[in-house]
């Protein structure tokens, strides 16, 4: 078959979308865009910008029933497929939304959106923001818009899923051709001659409509003769330039030939919502933990060496290179994929709970850096020894601490992922020495400049996580917080002296305004004390815990588990705030001090 291009009108375009006969391969992945996208690609169609190449994949009749498809989204399927769409599902995903307001909330939202176009703005050739968007709870079905249209004269602003809408009176008509709609039209112009240019006809705004409707989009036919194969290259290289499509991505494409649907079955049937909430990048983590064990490197290139049959350059101990194959085939690539699953698993269960040997990240917000969840996951899934050891756990102790505290992993970090793998790598297979651990001493430790530590950062979240591991007691609840009855959404990481402390003395608080959100005056409460506390003064809520737990030596039994030694509960009830940050910190960093057991280097 002859793969000529052309052109097709958004009003076919979508007629196809609408009855099934366009589809989306499982290879692909979903509608991505935001609103304000759909909104900016209808407003380069009003003014009849270029919008791109539609790439479709003729099917032939075989592969048409049997391979899988996704519908567009929000359509359904209707019939036996003709034609793949390769590149152009977003913008005819979007205008499809737009125009045909389908009975689904909007990706990745829970509500229903329904797009707007301004006739006023437009026909006074201003564009900017001509296309809106509002959202609702439940969807709106052209009855309920329709009830609206005294309004859309008023305002000049029309639904644009007027475009798909049928005349009531007559089903097989355009609610644009219908009488009821020119009656309005006519209303409309009567009611905004002062806000639109001389001679504006019911002509004119007809053509408005159908400049989106009438818009050509240039397609290109590829001919259904080419293999599935073929088809997934063309796909990964076209997209790639496009709308950045993450590694996930491409890797789902290239392993649909070799019998791997990655997202349809393996991810999206991974029943693991622990997991998977850690990082919305998840999917692309299990690929980087399978490619450190398989070759200890994890960045992109390395991963696309995972592609079963895939030859692959490597070099042995001696430089010199070699070819291998590393996944042989779909099936062993299930199997590296249903481990990498466990031990991702196994290691977000270290890092979020706070046993001896965990790491005290007690809701997914306080893991310092997700992306040492593949790397602990390859150490786990490298190491075969007894995972109580002694040694074994001190090691990960403080290779883990030093990781999240130097916040090494805090930027792009696949180099590094690679080499603390390789390194633990080393350790297990000779004992040789971690350079990490080597590196987390009493001069690191006390090189930690905590005031400048805020909210938001992997050294913030490492402190916090201390401090869940401390066993940590509400002030006024006196239970250990992230245990018993408290669920996870209810304690958040709070203010010690509160961010609106009233009446401080301005000689015991100079640096507050500078370092009070830091994590030297942060520690985890329950939201309901840190309510009660509000903006009161140490000195004033100290007192009420007096009164409660009735005397000091309870109180300050409390504060310890906060890290809050006895000289600085002395500074709290005196509200000296620069004295109480200055001894927490010393308090910090000798605690992880002696977590870590740091001897000290003569």
């Amino acid at each position: 078959m002859a793969e000529n291009p052309g052109t097709d009108k958004v009003e076919d375009l979508l007629k196809n979308v609408h009855g099934g006969s366009y589809v989306i391969p499982y290879f692909q992945r979903g509608f991505e865009w935001q609103p304000s996208m759909v909104c900016d690609l209808i407003e380069s169609t009003l003014q009849n910008y270029y919008a791109g190449l539609i790439l479709l994949w003729e099917l032939n009749p075989e592969e048409a029933q049997n391979e899988e498809w996704d519908p567009v989204w929000g359509a359904e399927l209707k019939s036996t497929p003709d034609k793949a769409i390769l590149d152009g599902q977003q913008r005819l995903a979007s205008l499809y939304c737009a125009i045909y307001n389908p009975k689904k909330p909007f990706p990745n939202r829970r509500s229903y959106h329904v797009f707007f176009l301004s006739l006023n703005k437009v026909l006074n050739e201003d564009y900017e923001e001509a296309i809106t968007y509002k959202y609702y709870s439940t969807h709106q079905s052209w009855e309920q818009i329709r009830k609206d249209k005294d309004n859309w004269a008023e305002t000049g602003i029309i639904p644009i899923s007027i475009l798909s809408a049928k005349d009531p009176a007559n089903p097989n008509q355009k609610y644009i051709d219908s009488t009821e709609f020119e009656n309005w039209l006519n209303g409309y112009l009567n009611k905004n001659r002062d806000k639109l240019p001389e001679g504006i006809t019911t002509h004119k705004v007809y053509k408005v409509f159908n400049g989106i409707l009438n818009y050509n989009f240039v397609f290109y036919p590829l001919s259904s003769d080419r293999s599935s194969p073929d088809i997934c290259n063309i796909f990964a290289r076209v997209n790639a330039k496009g709308m950045k499509l993450s590694t996930f991505d491409l890797m789902n494409a290239f392993l649909y030939p070799k019998g791997v649907k990655l997202r349809k079955e393996l991810w999206e049937n991974l029943y693991n919502e622990l997991l998977k909430d850690v990082d919305t990048n998840m999917n692309e983590y299990l690929l980087k933990l399978i490619s450190l064990v398989k070759q200890n490197y994890c960045s992109s290139k390395y991963i696309y060496n995972l592609i079963p049959g895939e030859k692959t350059i490597r070099k042995n101990e001696y430089g010199k290179k070699y070819e291998e194959i590393l996944v042989k085939d779909g099936e062993e690539f299930k199997n590296l994929w249903k481990d990498a699953c466990k031990y991702a698993e196994k290691s977000r269960g270290i890092i979020m709970n706070t046993g001896d040997a965990d790491f005290g990240a007690i809701k997914t917000d306080y893991i310092p850096n997700t992306t040492i969840v593949p790397v602990l996951g390859a150490i786990l899934w490298e190491y075969k020894g007894d995972p109580d050891d002694t040694n074994f756990k001190d090691n990960l102790k403080k290779w883990y601490w030093s990781a999240v505290l130097s916040e090494d992993y805090s930027g792009s970090s696949d180099s590094v992922m690679a080499k603390d793998f390789r390194d633990w790598k080393e350790w297990i297979n000779n004992e040789k020495g971690i350079e990490r651990i080597n590196r987390i001493n009493h001069e690191f430790v006390d090189g930690l400049d905590l005031k400048s530590v805020k909210k938001g950062s992997a050294r913030y979240n490492a402190i916090i996580c201390i401090l869940a591991l401390n066993d940590a007691k509400d002030f006024y609840k006196g239970r250990i917080v992230g245990t018993g009855d408290y669920l996870n959404e209810k304690i958040n990481d709070h203010h010690i002296f509160p961010k609106q402390v009233k009446g401080l003395d301005p000689e015991k608080s100079k640096t507050f305004n500078d370092i009070r959100d830091s994590v030297i005056n942060r520690t985890l409460l329950l939201d309901e004390t840190n309510n009660r506390i509000k903006s009161k003064k140490p000195s004033q809520y100290i007192a009420e815990m007096t009164d409660k737990y009735g005397n000091d030596d309870e109180v300050k039994s409390i504060l310890k588990g906060h890290l809050i030694t006895e000289r600085a509960f002395e500074y709290m009830k005196e509200d000296h705030f620069d004295n109480f940050v200055i001894e927490r910190e010393k308090a910090i960093k000798q605690h992880i001090i002696s977590k870590l057991k740091i001897r000290n280097q003569e």
